[in-house]
């Protein structure tokens, strides 16, 4: 069987034709097997980076003709980026994998199977009203004021996930931003950024929800930042301008901040009583590769009195399998990654892990329990927070 790869009509950016220059720029050096998580899981060529990128180029060479071996592979990656930081060639697969998904999701054949899945994601993908009810969980404030002299006026994504089922991210996010002199907005618009459709290949709804998401800041006022504390958002939010290619885009995307970026760039303020914990620090890859932050969180949590950080082995690899829809769409390959990394984390002593964003929390507690070793799973500003609360008491 073979798939027509064609463009998606409502945008000539993510024609995959277009992605022969991101193609062409690698040189198969191979610099990035070792950094791809599901090479180092199954240790096949296809299901490398430079691997894809030939069935890519494959693809493009004959017409965009390409079977359903080829989409399995596109499939099976996870998008965690860990092989852009690895290339000495700067290619950028990240653009090139985002037009090879969007072009198979709008011309492949899909199976009963595909289908039925496809529209239970769609369906259980988290609406924070929803899932808030659902678990009970405690709204988040829309406002904190800062605390001594202004430092700036920023807005909070709270996004949809991370808001109902992590609102202790959000509320320590505030607490901190505050007690550093930040006045901070969380407009409860958007429910959802996108990030979630555009890992899935859906740009069309990917980009009406980034719209969606420019227009309630907008609606917000003037702010110095949009700051993010789950790294996936904001990768896809730092993304903006390129995905939608518009001047507004552009615009808002120079504005997005990851929070640990914001803060670590000034002086701590807030007095920080001691925490002593021995910490395990997992990068989450859209924080570390996608928007290339991985100092930031290790300053900040480096500031905690009595906190022992600790860092994994490089054996464990660059990905848990938590990233986007990964889990349920690749189950096998995600439980491994996931234990192989809760096993890292084990072998540090850890009393604590934590990790930038709430996907990788919750598959990494979850691994956790499966190899009879439950730690609590924390945000660093989860940590921070507690420092800063001891640090006022």
């Amino acid at each position: 069987m073979s798939i027509e790869l064609t463009v998606i009509p409502q945008s000539d950016a993510i024609d995959l034709a277009s992605g022969k220059l991101y193609a062409d720029a690698c040189t198969h050096c191979g610099l990035c097997l070792e950094s791809c998580p599901t090479y180092t899981l199954w240790g096949q060529e296809p299901d490398s980076p430079r691997g894809r990128i030939v069935q890519i180029e494959d693809a493009i060479a004959t017409g965009g003709s390409v079977s359903a071996e080829m989409v399995s592979h596109i499939d099976s990656c996870l998008g965690c980026m860990a092989c852009v930081s690895a290339c000495p060639e700067n290619v950028e697969y990240d653009e090139l994998i985002m037009r090879a998904r969007v072009a198979v999701r709008a011309q492949r054949e899909l199976t009963v199977a595909q289908r039925l899945g496809r529209g239970l994601r769609s369906q259980t993908r988290a609406r924070s009203g929803r899932v808030r009810a659902l678990l009970g969980t405690r709204s988040v404030p829309r406002f904190a004021a800062a605390q001594g002299a202004t430092r700036g006026r920023v807005g909070l994504l709270l996004g949809c996930t991370q808001r109902a089922a992590y609102p202790g991210i959000h509320m320590a996010t505030l607490g901190v931003l505050a007690a550093e002199g930040y006045e901070v907005i969380a407009p409860t618009l958007p429910e959802c950024c996108g990030a979630l459709d555009f890992h899935d290949g859906d740009h069309v709804q990917g980009a009406a929800r980034a719209q969606a998401t420019i227009d309630a800041f907008a609606a917000v006022g003037g702010v110095d930042h949009v700051v993010v504390s789950a790294g996936a958002c904001g990768a896809a939010l730092k993304r903006y301008g390129r995905l939608l290619n518009s001047a507004q885009a552009r615009a808002f995307s120079a504005l997005v901040i990851d929070v640990h970026e914001l803060l670590s760039s000034e002086p701590q303020r807030a007095p920080l009583g001691a925490l002593s914990l021995r910490v395990a620090y997992h990068d989450a890859c859209q924080l570390r590769h996608g928007q290339g932050v991985a100092e930031a969180p290790r300053e900040l949590l480096r500031r905690i009195p009595g906190l022992r950080l600790l860092e994994l082995s490089p054996e464990a690899g660059a990905c848990c399998g938590g990233v986007g829809t990964y889990a349920r769409t690749q189950p096998q390959a995600a439980s491994s990654l996931g234990n192989r990394q809760a096993q890292a984390i084990i072998d540090t002593g850890a009393q604590v892990v934590v990790s930038g964003d709430h996907a990788c929390l919750g598959q990494l507690s979850g691994a956790l329990k499966d190899l009879n070793h439950p730690l609590p799973a924390h945000h660093p500003l989860e940590l921070l927070w507690s420092s800063v609360q001891a640090g006022q008491a």
